[in-house]
Protein backbone atom coordinates (compact mmCIF):
# COMPACT_ATOMS: atom_id res chain seq x y z
CA UNK A 1 0.00 0.00 0.00
CA UNK A 2 2.78 2.44 0.91
CA UNK A 3 4.65 1.70 -2.32
CA UNK A 4 1.52 2.46 -4.35
CA UNK A 5 1.04 5.80 -2.58
CA UNK A 6 4.68 6.74 -3.18
CA UNK A 7 4.36 5.81 -6.86
CA UNK A 8 1.21 7.91 -7.21
CA UNK A 9 2.87 10.90 -5.55
CA UNK A 10 5.87 10.48 -7.86
CA UNK A 11 3.58 10.38 -10.90
CA UNK A 12 1.73 13.50 -9.73
CA UNK A 13 5.04 15.26 -8.99
CA UNK A 14 6.20 14.55 -12.56
CA UNK A 15 2.94 15.97 -13.93
CA UNK A 16 3.35 19.15 -11.89
CA UNK A 17 6.99 19.51 -12.94
CA UNK A 18 6.16 19.01 -16.63
CA UNK A 19 3.40 21.62 -16.46
CA UNK A 20 5.79 24.24 -15.07
CA UNK A 21 8.55 23.13 -17.44
CA UNK A 22 6.15 23.93 -20.29
CA UNK A 23 5.51 27.34 -18.72
CA UNK A 24 9.29 27.86 -18.55
CA UNK A 25 9.54 26.97 -22.23
CA UNK A 26 7.21 29.88 -23.05
CA UNK A 27 8.57 32.37 -20.49
CA UNK A 28 12.28 31.59 -20.76
CA UNK A 29 12.57 31.01 -17.01
CA UNK A 30 10.50 30.13 -13.97
CA UNK A 31 8.65 33.27 -12.97
CA UNK A 32 8.26 34.12 -9.30
CA UNK A 33 4.47 33.62 -9.54
CA UNK A 34 4.90 30.22 -11.22
CA UNK A 35 7.48 29.20 -8.62
CA UNK A 36 5.07 30.00 -5.79
CA UNK A 37 2.23 28.19 -7.59
CA UNK A 38 4.45 25.15 -8.23
CA UNK A 39 5.46 24.94 -4.57
CA UNK A 40 1.79 25.20 -3.62
CA UNK A 41 0.87 22.44 -6.11
CA UNK A 42 3.50 20.14 -4.61
CA UNK A 43 2.19 20.96 -1.13
CA UNK A 44 -1.30 20.08 -2.33
CA UNK A 45 -0.24 16.48 -3.03
CA UNK A 46 1.61 16.09 0.27
CA UNK A 47 5.14 17.03 -0.82
CA UNK A 48 7.33 19.79 0.57
CA UNK A 49 9.80 21.33 -1.89
CA UNK A 50 13.31 21.24 -0.43
CA UNK A 51 15.17 22.68 -3.40
CA UNK A 52 14.74 23.84 -6.97
CA UNK A 53 17.90 23.24 -8.97
CA UNK A 54 19.30 23.86 -12.42
CA UNK A 55 16.49 26.05 -13.63
CA UNK A 56 16.71 29.73 -14.51
CA UNK A 57 14.44 31.49 -12.02
CA UNK A 58 13.22 35.04 -11.78
CA UNK A 59 13.46 34.93 -7.98
CA UNK A 60 17.18 34.08 -8.21
CA UNK A 61 17.79 37.00 -10.58
CA UNK A 62 18.54 34.76 -13.58
CA UNK A 63 18.13 36.09 -17.10
CA UNK A 64 15.59 34.60 -19.48
CA UNK A 65 16.83 31.86 -21.77
CA UNK A 66 16.01 32.87 -25.34
CA UNK A 67 15.53 30.67 -28.38
CA UNK A 68 18.71 30.25 -30.38
CA UNK A 69 18.22 28.47 -33.70
CA UNK A 70 21.94 28.37 -34.40
CA UNK A 71 22.89 26.66 -31.12
CA UNK A 72 20.14 24.58 -29.55
CA UNK A 73 22.17 23.85 -26.43
CA UNK A 74 22.18 27.58 -25.66
CA UNK A 75 18.37 27.55 -25.49
CA UNK A 76 18.06 24.43 -23.33
CA UNK A 77 16.20 24.77 -20.02
CA UNK A 78 16.40 22.20 -17.25
CA UNK A 79 14.45 21.98 -14.03
CA UNK A 80 15.02 19.63 -11.09
CA UNK A 81 12.98 19.63 -7.90
CA UNK A 82 13.76 17.75 -4.68
CA UNK A 83 10.86 17.13 -2.30
CA UNK A 84 10.23 15.42 0.99
CA UNK A 85 7.03 13.68 2.00
CA UNK A 86 4.70 15.38 4.47
CA UNK A 87 3.88 11.95 5.91
CA UNK A 88 6.70 9.44 6.17
CA UNK A 89 6.25 6.61 3.67
CA UNK A 90 6.87 2.93 4.41
CA UNK A 91 5.74 3.30 8.03
CA UNK A 92 3.92 -0.04 7.70
CA UNK A 93 7.31 -1.80 7.84
CA UNK A 94 7.33 -1.12 11.58
CA UNK A 95 4.51 -3.67 11.95
CA UNK A 96 6.83 -6.44 10.80
CA UNK A 97 9.78 -5.33 12.93
CA UNK A 98 11.37 -3.33 10.12
CA UNK A 99 13.53 -0.32 10.65
CA UNK A 100 11.90 3.11 10.85
CA UNK A 101 11.97 5.04 7.58
CA UNK A 102 14.78 7.49 7.10
CA UNK A 103 14.40 10.84 5.39
CA UNK A 104 12.97 9.72 2.05
CA UNK A 105 13.21 12.28 -0.73
CA UNK A 106 11.62 12.43 -4.13
CA UNK A 107 13.50 13.96 -7.08
CA UNK A 108 11.91 14.84 -10.39
CA UNK A 109 13.43 16.68 -13.31
CA UNK A 110 13.22 17.41 -16.99
CA UNK A 111 14.48 19.57 -19.81
CA UNK A 112 13.09 21.45 -22.76
CA UNK A 113 14.09 24.18 -25.22
CA UNK A 114 13.08 27.78 -24.77
CA UNK A 115 10.64 29.25 -27.26
CA UNK A 116 11.02 32.78 -25.91
CA UNK A 117 12.19 35.08 -28.71
CA UNK A 118 12.70 38.41 -26.98
CA UNK A 119 12.90 39.52 -23.36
Amino acid sequence: MDLYLVQMKHLRAEQILNYYLDRMRLEGYLTAADEAAMISAFKGVGLTVNSIEEGPRESAGDARVLRNNLDLTASEITLRVTCSFDQKPFIMSLLINGSPPQDVQLKVGGRTFSERVSP
